[in-house]
């Protein structure tokens, strides 16, 4: 098996990850990575707080989550403008929308009976990190609520539970003309893992790059099934560990990513890009 040289999606504690940017880069350069992107959920904070350096190259990322009819539509952006005015004013009002469907679950539960949540606690608890189920669950499990974030979804926090408040940000189109407008490439990510691969057809009408092929969650069937997509529409491929660092998970660093031709190939994607170094 070729060996995996980039990894195209990370998540830091800026938005739902356990390691700060400065962590990532580390374990990115121990683990002999030649390539990484840190793709935090609707936030570039963390790519913004990253030092250039020389021993990895860091392709500015972002995942802006998207719904259409009622499902999540994670858009991978990459090589973005992270200094977008557009882009920074839409993912400052995305923020503001995070914290109150949080808080509106938080009130659910605790209306219920089901939980007695804090929320003045909870907000400090999430420091830097975004309002997001995720960090939710972690509060849960750390405050003796669940033994595991698994059971906190399947008996508090799942899509259908009674507390669910579902996402509304913007559409995968307006996400992908979003990402375009600052300059960068558009990737459908993990289609088959959110079951989103229907809609390939309609993105690619409204300009998407590229899909997410590599990816833990997604088996050797699924990666045919992207890498026949890729070739009817002339597609990008991309990949990553989505790695969020639970000891748990399967979704650790060189669990999926890019080797060195797939990695030549996404670069090729535009030449003219300047790329910036970071250790």
């Amino acid at each position: 098996m070729p060996e995996i040289v980039a990894d195209l999606h990370l998540h830091s504690t800026f938005s739902d990850g356990l390691y700060t940017p400065e962590a990532l880069v580390d374990l990115v350069v121990s683990k002999g990575l030649k390539a990484f992107s840190i793709t935090d959920h609707d936030t570039v904070q963390g790519v913004v707080s990253i030092k250039p350096c020389t021993k990895a190259t860091l392709i500015p990322g972002i995942e802006l989550t998207s719904t259409s009819e009622g499902k999540e539509v994670h858009i991978l952006g990459y090589y973005i403008d992270i200094k977008n005015a557009e882009l920074l004013e839409t993912l400052s009002h995305i923020a503001v929308r995070r914290e109150k469907r949080l808080m509106d679950i938080v009130d659910k539960l605790n209306k219920a009976g089901k939980v007695s949540l804090d929320k003045d606690e909870l907000a400090g608890e999430f420091g830097t990190g975004s309002y997001n189920r995720l960090n939710l669950a972690r509060f849960m499990v750390k405050k003796g609520i669940a033994q595991s974030i698994e059971r906190v979804f399947t008996n508090y926090l799942g899509d259908s539970s009674d507390a669910y408040e579902a996402v509304n940000y913007f559409s995968p189109l307006n996400a992908i003309r979003l990402i375009h407008k600052c300059g960068g490439l558009a990737f459908l990510a993990h289609p088959y893992t959110n079951n989103t691969s229907s809609m390939i057809p309609e993105l690619v009408e409204h300009g998407l790059n590229g899909l997410e092929a590599f990816h833990p969650s997604q088996g050797q069937a699924d990666l045919k099934k992207c890498l026949d997509w890729a070739t009817r529409f002339k597609l990008g491929l991309s990949g990553g560990s989505d790695f969020h660092g639970n000891e748990n998970s399967p979704r650790k660093i060189l669990a999926a990513g890019l080797n060195g031709e797939r990695l030549v190939d996404f670069l090729a994607l535009d030449p003219s890009r300047d790329y910036v170094a970071a250790t």
